[in-house]
């Protein structure tokens, strides 16, 4: 009997998710000229000939509040500066339900989309805030995350039926 490992299997089996998620910004044709004049934007050509942005700048969470009582701003910083610094704030984000049950995240869009149109990386936890928000397409990993979740309720569900079977039985 031939094992196979758990990427192999999950090949096999056609498990693997159509998800993908591309850290590439693609440039389209002819629109080049409009990142010339930035300099911390860079146009890159792959092998295959396709244009690609990079730029230093990211939208990312930096950590503040109190300890055990975290709170995020959503800033626009350097790549290469470290998690707090920051050069514009461009919303919060209070990862604590409230009495309600509710995560407040207060976002500003119109220079969120500035910052995105001048080539701007979004990181994940902010993608996903931007997804849940509608502001962006929803982040793959959450579609993933929310297939495991839907699986896992159907797992314990039929476990509570056996054993009420059983009991009765």
């Amino acid at each position: 009997m031939v094992r196979l490992s758990v990427l192999n299997f999950v090949r096999k089996t056609g498990l693997q998710t159509p998800y993908r998620v591309s850290r590439f910004r693609y440039v389209a044709k002819g629109s080049e000229y409009l990142f010339q004049d930035q300099p911390d934007v860079k146009i890159e050509q792959k092998f295959d000939g396709e244009k690609i942005l990079r730029s230093e700048r990211t939208i990312r969470l930096a950590l503040s509040g109190c300890t055990n009582r975290p709170f995020y701003r959503i800033v626009l910083s350097r790549k290469m500066d470290g998690r707090d610094t920051e050069i514009e704030q461009l919303g919060s984000f209070d990862p604590f339900p409230n009495l309600w049950n509710e995560k407040f995240c207060a976002l500003n869009f119109e220079r969120i989309k500035h910052h995105l149109a001048l080539g701007a990386y979004v990181g994940k936890p902010v993608r996903r805030l931007l997804g849940l928000s509608g502001y962006l397409p929803l982040d793959p990993t959450l579609h993933i995350f929310a297939e495991g979740l839907r699986r896992r309720r159907e797992i314990e569900k039929l476990k509570e039926e056996k054993e009420k079977e059983e009991e009765t039985d």
